[in-house]
């Protein structure tokens, strides 16, 4: 077989996307390539729980960061950080990833985020420049130079079929079908793919077999929503039960079950470099999640006014957060990808628009970043009263991508902490 760096297997309107191997790649990428994948969770994750209360590399992990385990060394939290001059409520969601001031002051137009610069600078190298993703739809995160909006994906079947399927309208429905049937898009390649597996080196086909699960998995899980969204609901005499249908798209009060598939997504997307840079909006409920523990709705929790009840109960579902961002995490450490892993390579942001969801405080927001290569291990601590600029940290980002700027938004130079 004559093969290339993103050799393409087809058959039919199904299209597998290989994975960065080693074998494909040219003579001077010598490395992966670097990925950004951005998530901003709307209501904020409560500070007490979340930063550490010593800085540095002996801090002790806050109750929030217990949960990523023995990931310690592949993040770094930051406190006093923030953007200026945003001002409160939620119309700060639009500028978490651009740094514009005053949303909520009349004529505002934003700016662009920095994830549609990283997308900008690498214009032509995958088939999406940008994935903009959402838990539901909502008001954008990523922004055009011009300050318009770009909308997100939040319906997961669409998704997958933007990255995996093609052709036109009906072949990619039979295509659907055949999912639905049990027919993994892997089974259509059949005899080609293994034929092409024994061109590669032991360490890709590793890959190849890790990557091909994953996708497996993946369809199993989709074509499993997608039948509960069409099943009717059985008549029953019993009071309704707290809980609704098992896929976590019937029911629009489970953010967190949504956000574990769009990390799934994620993952699989920045795998197969059908894009370098995702990012994710976790929205915030008004609902009550069907979450054990929980007898109110997500927003009105995050209002707590310190009362103790509600910050308990706000404390699971942020724990319940900080979990499925552990699993992504793992999972992209467990990805292996040349000779480190595709944790190495991807940058993963995540964090939120407001610093103190009880009051719409936009200060002092919680950030987090992870893997991407850098010296992690510690807690960068920043002057509560007088915050680092959020953006600064954006442009060590794009710098690490490979864009050679010294300033974006409101940043000027890096956070010079972060080795």
């Amino acid at each position: 077989m004559n093969v290339t760096r993103r050799q393409v297997l087809q058959a039919g309107s199904a299209i597998l996307v290989l994975p960065w191997l080693e074998t494909l790649a040219h003579a001077d990428e010598k490395s992966p390539p670097q990925r950004i994948i951005n998530i901003c969770t709307s209501f904020g994750l409560y500070g007490p729980s979340f930063f550490p209360t010593k800085p540095g590399r002996d801090f002790e992990p806050s109750e929030y960061l217990q949960v990523l385990g023995d990931l310690r060394n592949q993040y770094t939290v930051f406190s006093g950080i923030s953007h200026p001059e945003i001002g409160g409520d939620h119309a700060s969601e639009a500028c978490f990833l651009t740094s514009a001031m005053h949303p909520t002051r009349p004529g505002f137009r934003n700016t662009v985020s920095f994830d549609v610069v990283a997308s900008q600078h690498v214009a032509g190298a995958t088939r999406f420049p940008l994935m903009t993703l959402s838990t539901l739809d909502a008001s954008p995160l990523s922004y055009t130079p011009t300050g318009a909006g770009i909308p997100a994906l939040s319906i997961p079947s669409q998704i997958y079929s933007r990255m995996f399927l093609s052709g036109n309208k009906d072949e990619v429905d039979k295509e659907l079908g055949r999912l639905k049937r049990g027919k993994s898009m892997l089974d259509r390649m059949g005899e080609r793919l293994i034929q092409f597996n024994k061109t590669v080196s032991r360490h890709d086909q590793q890959q190849i077999a890790d990557y091909t699960e994953a996708v497996r998995e993946l369809e199993k899980q989709l074509v499993t929503e997608e039948a509960w969204v069409h099943r009717p609901k059985p008549t029953v005499n019993e009071p309704s039960p707290n809980e609704n249908y098992p896929s976590p798209f019937t029911d629009r009060s489970d953010s967190i079950g949504r956000a574990r598939v769009m990390f799934q997504l994620a993952k699989l997307a920045v795998q197969t470099d059908s894009t370098r840079v995702v990012s994710i909006f976790i929205r915030g409920m008004d609902e009550k999640p069907p979450i054990k523990g929980i007898s109110e709705g997500h927003h009105g929790l995050s209002h707590h006014g310190r009362n103790p009840e509600k910050i308990e109960q706000l404390k699971i579902i942020e724990k319940l957060k900080m979990s499925a961002f552990r699993e992504l995490l793992v999972s992209l450490r467990d990805t292996k990808e040349g000779s480190g892993s595709l944790l190495d390579s991807t940058q993963v942001l995540i964090g939120s628009n407001l610093g103190d969801a009880s009051g719409h405080g936009t200060t002092n927001l919680p950030i987090l970043l992870a893997g991407g290569g850098y010296k992690h291990g510690q807690h960068i601590a920043g002057d509560v009263g007088n915050n680092t600029p959020l953006a600064k940290l954006f442009v060590n980002m794009l710098q690490k991508f490979g864009v050679e700027t010294d300033k974006f938004g409101s940043g000027k130079g890096t956070v010079t902490e972060l080795t």
